[in-house]
């Protein structure tokens, strides 16, 4: 839909595609929370921290890759129109929290804000595909 919508060169839906891969690609590879918790109770201690911290290094890192989808997916809802305009601010403003959130990971709740934000946009941005797709469609082809 993005890329209908962006038209030639679709080069923001693509950055979107693969950022959305990198997401998917994060939590489908992360195992070092897994690792930690699996064999809690037989790994030292000092190794079983060292998984959880990679793990929320890991984490961490994951919110660039959304935040280019956010961006990305933001900008062309607010070029194109083919969403409503506030999801486009949504996403942007999300995004931009993410980022900076991911260089202040190691202050305390700095980066929930953003992150809520982020899958509170997704969820309500699904729910408009699902309930409303070709008004959504329509609305892009009458422009």
């Amino acid at each position: 839909m993005l890329r209908r919508a962006e038209g030639d060169p679709p080069w923001r839906s693509t950055v979107a595609l693969a950022s959305g891969v990198l997401v998917a690609a994060y939590g489908v590879l992360d195992a070092s929370w897994d690792a930690a918790a699996h064999r809690g109770t037989d790994l030292d201690p000092a190794i079983a921290a060292y998984a959880f911290d990679v793990g929320n290094l890991r984490f961490a890192n994951a919110w660039l890759a959304m935040a280019s989808f956010a961006v990305s997916c933001g900008w062309v809802t607010l070029s194109t129109g083919v969403l409503p305009r506030w999801t486009g601010w949504c996403a942007t403003a999300s995004g931009i929290g993410l980022v900076v959130a991911r260089f202040l990971w190691y202050v305390e709740a700095v980066w929930l804000p953003p992150y809520a934000v982020f899958w509170l946009w997704v969820v309500v941005t699904c729910v408009q595909l699902v309930r409303h797709p070709h008004e959504i469609l329509r609305l892009r082809s009458n422009t």
